[in-house]
């Protein structure tokens, strides 16, 4: 299944390939090209997607290796790139756009910041926070300044800036961007969802480091029921959730409630190590 994330890429990246200037002929076969590998990306058919992206990088670059349809190329490569945790490439790809948007249309284009956003990602995803949240810092305002306060993207960068301060063990500057991450999830999926599940673990685990037990609690208790319905059961989310519950419970001297606790993630670790 095409997640709600997927989709917001696909649909941003290819609302940036209508916007540039076309030229008939070879500029139509890299527009075709293009689309087709952010379709079969989006599919997760990542052999195919590798290889259609090579061709359209390969078309886009005849325009010039600074021209916008090789950053585009090399943005829609680094999504893809990511999602197959090739995170080197990934990084590659992500800068060498970041270089050519930096030049044309500039810093506070909407072109910039979706790829500062991109690199943002893959940077997290490699553990490389410091730099990631500096990406994140240069494409948040854009983002906003150009979607509005309550767009998918801004939404997503909100919710990442809060989880990098919170890897960087930056609790107190983690509050303010998860909190407003928690209000646009509300408003964009409910709480329901995955995302809202998220959402609640990491403010759960800031709290705990401020010392707001009693928020701590809470946040643990409602990001354990809704990932167990939106991830179910046996899902290793759910697990993270809960051995970090009962380290909380441990300290507050409920030490019966911790021990169910690590019992019930002891069960889906042993399960999804039997798989």
């Amino acid at each position: 299944m095409v997640t709600v994330l997927r989709i917001r890429i696909f649909t941003f990246f290819l609302s940036l390939a209508c916007a540039i200037p076309l030229v008939a002929g070879v500029d139509d076969d890299w527009q075709n090209l293009y689309s087709q590998a952010l379709h079969a990306a989006a599919l997760k058919d990542y052999p195919k997607a590798e290889t259609l992206y090579g061709r359209a990088l390969h078309e886009a670059e005849i325009f010039g290796k600074d021209d916008a349809r090789v950053a585009s190329t090399l943005q829609g490569q680094a999504a893809m790139l990511r999602s197959e945790k090739k995170l080197t490439d990934a990084e590659d790809a992500a800068r060498r756009a970041v270089s050519i948007y930096d030049v044309n249309p500039g810093e506070d284009s909407l072109e910039y910041a979706g790829v500062q956003f991109a690199l943002a990602g893959v940077l997290f995803d490699e553990g490389k926070y410091q730099p990631a949240l500096q990406s994140i810092q240069k494409a948040l305002p854009v983002l906003e300044e150009h979607l509005g306060p309550n767009a998918g993207d801004v939404i997503d960068a909100t919710c990442l800036q809060g989880d990098t301060y919170l890897s960087l063990k930056l609790y107190a500057s983690a509050e303010a961007p998860l909190k407003r991450c928690e209000e646009l999830r509300l408003g964009d999926g409910g709480v329901g969802t995955p995302e809202f599940g998220e959402t609640a673990n990491s403010l759960a685990l800031v709290y705990e480091h401020l010392g707001k037990y009693t928020e701590a609690d809470r946040y643990f208790t409602s990001a354990a029921k809704i990932r167990e319905h939106s991830l179910g059961i046996q899902s290793p989310e759910l697990a993270d959730t809960l051995e970090a519950h009962a380290v909380l419970l441990h300290q507050l001297g409920r030490d019966a409630e911790a021990k169910d606790l690590e019992k019930m993630a002891a069960t889906i670790r042993a399960h999804a190590g039997r798989k």
